[in-house]
């Protein structure tokens, strides 16, 4: 009976475990839309100052990070790519051809904000995925930047 009850236990224990784990993969716009609704609050308020803050900053269970670029597309803070500050994205291209940062920067510069899809790698399952990113225009020190993160396994149809 014992042995049961251990069993029972371990179980119940895994159980709770991977359904944890499975809940803070998962990610929602809205999730992401906040995030970067609350960086773009932070640099306008900080300045660099917020850098640090936004560093550390994570969301979707802990996979989600936000990204800070000028109106020009030079990285100004990337927490996970510390190469690509100083670098120039425009002529980033995704798999599939598509300039998605140059559409990031029009969003940022004609709308304020907005929504961009586009295919990329996922770190996580290392499968490329159709990925949905939210960009929004701020201030940086008095200069207009703009910050964004996005969320991996939505498509086109479903970035509006």
């Amino acid at each position: 009976m014992k042995k049961l009850e251990g069993t029972a236990i371990m179980v119940a224990v895994l159980f709770l475990g991977i359904t944890a784990v499975c809940a803070a993969a998962e990610c929602t716009k809205e999730e992401v839309k906040k995030s970067v609704l609350y960086a773009a609050d932070l640099l306008a308020s900080k300045g660099r100052a917020a850098y640090p803050v936004l560093e550390k900053f994570r969301f979707c269970g802990s996979e989600g990070y936000v990204w800070v670029s000028d109106m020009d597309g030079l990285m100004l803070m990337h927490p996970v790519s510390k190469k690509l500050v100083g670098v120039n994205q425009t002529a980033l291209q995704d798999p599939k051809g598509k300039y998605f940062y140059a559409e990031m920067i029009h969003k940022a510069k004609s709308d304020g904000e907005g929504w961009v899809s586009y295919y990329w790698l996922n770190p996580v399952t290392n499968v490329l995925e159709p990925k949905c990113s939210f960009v929004k225009a701020t201030t940086l020190d008095g200069k207009k930047v703009w910050c964004g993160a996005g969320v991996y396994g939505i498509g086109e149809a479903g970035c509006k």
